[in-house]
């Protein structure tokens, strides 16, 4: 690979993320002013659906000055699409649930439901949609989408993983997302786990279904919403929410697409 090219892919990359990292910056300010100190919902869902389409056209101007389509990005048809999302949101799912009740049962964690069922599942589908609008498709179409395609032209996937994953983790610092011990140990671990999704499967959209599934859960459990008391959180984050979800995840998928190569490069043809 030319110099010219490498700096070319280098350069799309640190315009993308700078360009990013201001669009979250916009974003905060927003929703410092439509929300403030007092949690709205509709206001949250407003700043969920501004973040997707500010995201949304930041890459499609990147990939149309690159002369790129969506599918080098690993985004397919609605179909496979669909597939994909439901198949990385029942890789979280399934463990998730088994290992929250292992937690209750064995006394690690306690959970007290403090809303009606009604309330709670429709505050669960609103927040559902808006974790997948303000951070799982807007974060994965540029992490695991356009950022890992372009590092993958250059390094094998096993680097592209670990490179992402320090970028991510770069970009959430600057965003103020990492205010603390835990999620300093939390996010690079995290977008390790959505990079090894999207390397065997070609796809971000499982680590997007994976993300979403995650993230709503820990939310929702939060004292934010006040639907739950939970007592031993970080346990069932840890074991429940994170290990065996991901254990689980990268295994099966190691068995669906048996014959990822880690080791291998995918050039990308740039337009100069």
């Amino acid at each position: 690979m030319s110099p010219f090219i490498l700096r070319s892919i280098w350069l799309r990359i640190l315009v993308v993320l700078a360009l990013s990292i201001v669009i979250w910056w916009f974003i905060a300010y927003l929703n410092g002013l439509l929300i403030g100190e007092e949690y709205s919902r509709a206001s949250h869902f407003i700043i969920a659906v501004m973040t997707t389409i500010l995201t949304m056209f930041l890459l499609q101007t990147t990939l149309k000055i690159d002369k790129i389509q969506w599918k080098h990005l690993g985004h397919r048809t609605f179909k496979k699409n669909i597939s994909s999302f439901s198949l990385g949101f029942s890789l979280w799912l399934i463990p998730a649930a088994m290992g929250t009740i292992i937690c209750l049962v064995l006394g690690w964690s306690e959970i007290i439901l403090n809303t009606t069922i009604n309330n709670l599942l429709f505050s669960i589908l609103i927040l559902f949609i808006t974790v997948f609008l303000i951070e799982a498709l807007p974060e994965e179409f540029i992490f695991r989408g356009y950022i890992y395609r372009y590092l993958n032209g250059v390094f094998p996937h096993w680097v592209t993983i670990l490179l992402q994953s320090l970028m991510f983790s770069l970009f959430a610092f600057s965003i103020g997302a990492m205010y603390s011990v835990e999620q300093l140990q939390f996010t690079p671990g995290f977008a390790i786990i959505l990079g090894v999704f999207r390397s065997i499967s070609g796809t971000m959209w499982i680590s997007i279904g994976f993300h979403v599934g995650m993230m709503t859960a820990t939310q929702i459990l939060g004292p934010v919403h006040g639907h739950f008391e939970v007592n031993g959180m970080m346990t069932l984050q840890f074991f429940a929410f994170i290990l065996l979800p991901s254990i689980v995840g990268a295994t099966v998928l190691s068995f669906i697409y048996h014959n990822h190569n880690w080791g291998k490069i995918e050039p990308l043809e740039l337009h100069k």
